[in-house]
């Protein structure tokens, strides 16, 4: 089994068998996308050793990117693939060869804006005029952002189980690492109010449907559920616009807005990366350098008008003396 495609086929199957359905289908994104390319180009098996090569790489790249792909979607396919170079090579199906990614971009571009201001978030907590059909969804938001900023699909498989008085201890979907959550009573509130009252049912909360057959593959940690998350997924994400554009905030809102809000707001109030990493769950301090980039780049961005302004005033008080024609920016 020396052929990407093979290759890459096995590690969806194992992270699926895994009940990470998320990482499977940016995997099989990957090899899709990789695949068309190889077809455009030459036919014939995908050969590890013809595919992790620094010409191919870089071709590949300048595929995607003629294809108008942004850059955050070249990086994951990338990073995608140096994962399944780094089992290949593991595995010994390859040599490894110092520096194979150096060329081509594996970064994050945080040039999206997805954090709130303190004010808008603080609008949306304390808002009680929404319409019936988006109040559910302002809810969830809400409880995303008190949770420390879960993400959704975290929050939607919340078993009953994972609640220990006002703690709530949990598995991350993404990473597999065990998050402790202290809850809030604003959060302990919400939680009540959107509790599954179903005593069959394993989840904490009303988000995904009850299935009668919870121990099958139909089930909890299924396929199944997987695909019914991403329509619920999408329709919160709708229902967060509609909020959005009817309190007037400005802003194109999503399930992990909480989330870059949370993380914004506490390293404005001067929390250490570090424990802002550990409160996200993250894998490593870099995932969280890259939510505080356009936090970071709007400072700088104000510093430069500050600095600007201050400029232009000391240039105004000088010109009304010595250069009365002048022209002032």
């Amino acid at each position: 089994m020396n052929d990407l495609k093979s290759f890459m086929e096995t590690v969806i199957l194992r992270l699926e068998s895994e009940g990470r359905y998320g990482t499977a289908h940016v995997y099989q994104s990957t090899l899709n996308a990789i695949s068309q390319y190889w077809h455009s180009k030459q036919k014939g098996t995908m050969k590890l050793d013809k595919v992790f090569t620094p010409a191919l790489l870089q071709g590949f790249e300048r595929y995607l990117l003629e294809n108008m792909l942004s850059m955050n979607t070249v990086s994951t396919y990338m990073r995608m693939l140096r994962a399944i170079y780094h089992r290949a090579t593991k595995e010994r199906r390859i040599k490894w060869k110092q520096g194979l990614f150096d060329t081509v971009y594996t970064g994050v571009r945080a040039d999206t804006k997805r954090a709130l201001t303190p004010g808008h978030m603080g609008n949306i907590l304390v808002a009680r005029q929404t319409l019936p059909s988006l109040r559910e969804a302002q809810s969830w938001f809400v409880l995303l952002f008190l949770l420390r900023g879960m993400p959704f699909i975290d929050l939607a498989r919340l078993r009953k189980c994972d609640l220990h008085g006002n703690t709530l201890i949990y598995k991350r979907q993404k990473t597999g690492r065990v998050i402790t959550v202290n809850v809030t009573p604003e959060a302990m509130r919400l939680i009540n109010q959107l509790a599954n009252r179903n005593p069959r049912s394993p989840y904490l909360l009303s988000i995904l449907p009850d299935n009668p057959r919870t121990q099958d593959t139909n089930g909890f940690g299924s396929r199944e559920e997987y695909r019914l998350y991403q329509a619920i997924l999408r329709g919160f994400n709708r229902k967060l616009n509609e909020l959005s554009r009817r309190m007037n905030l400005g802003e194109k809102l999503s399930s992990y807005t909480a989330r870059h809000t949370w993380a914004t707001t506490a390293y404005q109030k001067k929390c250490a990366t570090g424990v802002i990493c550990n409160a996200l769950g993250h894998s490593s301090m870099k995932v969280t350098e890259t939510y505080l980039k356009a936090f970071e780049q709007k400072e700088i961005d104000r510093t430069n008008r500050m600095i600007i302004s201050y400029i232009k005033k000391e240039a105004e008080k000088g010109c009304k003396n010595q250069y009365p024609t002048a022209i002032i920016l």
